[in-house]
């Protein structure tokens, strides 16, 4: 039987030989031929053939970063434009893609008149930092893939080394060791307007709720629950789409003990001038029941996450502006392996209290900007009136001429 072949089209990334001669250029000594052949080599006792060779390049490896992002926060470069690395650790797309949501949710909120223009400077101190970073790490990866690699009895040597040492392999060490950082995770932005930590001045004593296992500036913790609107399991962080919204997120703990406090923060999140009312949509009027992430507001969605089971959740004790966010409340009732023990798994998972709750506030890009305790009276909406307010086009909280940290 003979099996007719179809066409394929196949990048293939193939080291080339390194050599000591300062004037050895391969971009101009190396052949597609040459290139093919080495491939093949690898691949023995497997084979390839080529119909065609529609693309062929020489890359040295080589890192490289731009001096500056920006010009006067009105030309911005992200992506390959900034910042250059060897393709081995398959991070130029993701960088890229991190670099465009990072300048995208902060030209969103200057455009739409909620943030102060000064804001967009954080986009070249946060994503400078990251790609240097990434070239750091690059430059000690592309090293170990570029070693010549070792013969059969040098691997048996080594192995015997290792197990005597109890030790990893050097390149499996360091891929390891960076997993978080390439995953996406490991992104972490130092303190500025956007993320408050603990050496943050804010006046509210209620910011940084203690023993919460969320770092401002790195991402939210992936976290499963189960969604009262149809019952699903979701994944909390990705129920919001990217559409340049702040995500309030309210643990409301115990129903019957964080009661009064989740009624408080209701009607301090109606007052006129907390940030939900300042910002309010135009349309309010116009806006559809059906309306499943910014029925009051295009610039924050709230989420309310219970410590209960889906049918023990009273329902009719959620107040009017919370019940609004109706695709948006949750009970925290499913069970996960990182915290086998807890009974709450995202609360506690989160260290939340699972008695008391607490608020989280990320950023549009899902990377956590605060933290404040939940409590009763007008406390946690002041301390997000706060927040916002730093860097805020109009002034918000009681206190009208508020001064800005």
């Amino acid at each position: 039987m003979v099996i007719p072949r179809e066409d394929n089209m196949v990048r293939l990334y193939v080291q080339i030989a390194s050599s000591d001669d300062p004037d050895w250029d391969p971009r101009k000594t190396a052949t597609a031929e040459e290139v093919q052949q080495t491939a093949k080599n690898i691949l023995k006792p497997y084979w390839v053939e080529w119909d065609r060779v529609e693309w062929y390049s020489v890359y040295p490896i080589g890192q490289g970063i731009a001096e500056k992002y920006t010009l006067d926060e009105r030309v911005f470069m992200g992506g390959d434009a900034c910042h250059t690395h060897s393709p081995k650790a398959g991070q130029g797309m993701n960088t890229a893609f991190h670099d465009a949501l990072n300048m995208a949710w902060k030209i969103h909120a200057v455009e739409t008149g909620f943030a102060d223009r000064s804001i967009l400077s954080t986009y070249e101190s946060e994503r400078k930092e990251i790609a240097e970073a990434l070239l750091d790490f690059d430059s000690r990866y592309a090293a170990l893939f570029s070693k010549r690699r070792p013969n059969a009895g040098e691997v048996k040597a080594s192995k015997a080394v290792q197990a005597d040492a109890g030790e990893e392999d050097e390149f499996i060490k360091t891929f390891k060791s960076s997993c978080e950082f390439t995953s996406g995770y490991g992104v972490a932005y130092m303190p500025n307007i956007f993320n408050w930590d603990a050496s943050h001045p804010a006046k509210s004593p209620l910011f940084n709720i203690p023993g919460v296992r969320l770092t401002p500036g790195r991402a939210f913790t992936p976290t499963t629950v189960t969604r009262l609107a149809d019952s699903n399991f979701v994944e909390l962080e990705q129920e919001v789409p990217t559409n340049g919204s702040f995500r309030i997120f309210i643990f409301a703990g115990n129903q019957n003990k964080t009661k009064k406090a989740i009624a408080d923060l209701a009607a301090n999140l109606e007052k006129e001038r907390s940030f939900l009312s300042v910002y309010r949509r135009s349309d309010i009027a116009d806006v559809s029941f059906f309306e499943r992430h910014n029925p009051h507001s295009k610039l924050f969605t709230i989420s309310v996450i219970y410590s209960a089971t889906k049918g023990e959740i009273d329902m009719d004790a959620v107040p009017q502006v919370l019940k609004d966010y109706h695709h948006h409340i949750y009970a925290d009732d499913i069970p996960d392996i990182r915290v086998p023990n807890a009974k709450f798994a995202a609360h506690e998972k989160l260290g939340l209290d699972a008695e008391k709750g607490g608020v989280i506030v990320t950023r549009p890009d899902s990377h956590v900007a605060c933290t404040v305790q939940l409590v009763e009276g007008s406390g946690t909406v002041d301390a997000l009136n706060e927040y916002f307010n730093s860097f805020a086009t109009k002034s918000l909280g009681q206190d009208s001429q508020q001064s800005r940290l």
